[in-house]
């Protein structure tokens, strides 16, 4: 292969990591009921600006969503913590919602976290779903100092799934080989995948990992993998709830606040 054709090939595998890394939009973003009187405050980030919301003063909790996702994931559970007092900050990661910025990796998405917590803080504690959840271990890595944190449907990333429905949608294998290269090399931000695993056994804030045993997204292997690393996590494990509604189910989330609230079970 020549030098020009070796060039297009490292460009065509870019832009294809690029495209799997950029969550799609919504055409309106959606604003959660609970979020209407909130004290709302746009978040500088090193990649831009965050659309944040605080209902509560003093310490509170903040709450993460994941992939193409938004704040409206959090507004059963913003109502529950209105009514007992509990503060809350939540957000729209870059790339979604309200939020201006547009680069999504763990890297920079993980720096907005901290710059939130900075700006709307304090926190005391974290409530993420799942790729928030990766990002607010990533934080926490990094210096984010909370103590306690509930990670809900926790995904752990792999690739490989990944790699072949581009390979059956027709992605040419030595772009996609070239990509897995780049990937392996550099992550999405310059910088190798984050090692969730080798993270949590560092870990030294409570932990409980919320999962239901029917989601189809991420498999509950993953909570109890990570269960077992993290020193002293507790698991609640549900079912016929999946992916999502796990985080929006009543009975679940009284368990998940009496944890946040230190009522341990």
């Amino acid at each position: 292969m020549d030098n020009a054709s070796s060039d297009d090939l490292d460009a065509l595998s870019r832009d294809l990591i690029k495209t799997m890394m950029t969550p799609k939009r919504r055409v309106r973003p959606r604003l959660a009921s609970a979020f209407n009187d909130a004290q709302a405050l746009e978040v500088e980030t090193p990649d831009g600006p965050v659309m944040t919301w605080r209902l509560g003063t003093g310490p509170a909790t903040l709450l993460v969503h994941g992939w193409e996702d938004d704040n409206s994931l959090w507004g059963s559970l913003a109502d529950k913590c209105h009514d007992l007092g509990r503060s809350i900050v939540a957000l729209d990661l870059p790339g979604h919602g309200f939020s201006k910025a547009e680069l999504v990796s763990a890297d920079n998405a993980a720096a907005a976290l901290c710059a939130v917590v900075a700006a709307q803080g304090p926190i005391d504690s974290i409530i993420a779903h799942s790729y928030g959840c990766v990002l607010s271990m990533q934080a926490m890595s990094e210096g984010l100092d909370v103590g306690r944190v509930t990670l809900i449907a926790t995904p752990i990333p792999r690739m490989s799934q990944r790699w072949k429905r581009l390979s059956e949608k027709g992605v040419p294998d030595d772009v996609i080989e070239r990509a897995k290269e780049i990937y392996a090399a550099e992550g999405t931000a310059g910088a190798a995948p984050y090692d969730l695993e080798a993270a949590a056994r560092e870990m030294t804030a409570k932990a409980l990992f919320v999962h239901s045993l029917d989601d189809q997204d991420c498999p509950v292997a993953n909570s109890q993998n990570l269960k077992r690393a993290w020193p002293g996590a507790k698991i609640m494990l549900t079912d016929e709830l999946g992916h999502r509604l796990v985080a929006q189910d009543s009975a679940t989330l009284d368990r998940i606040i009496e944890f946040i609230e230190g009522f341990e079970r």
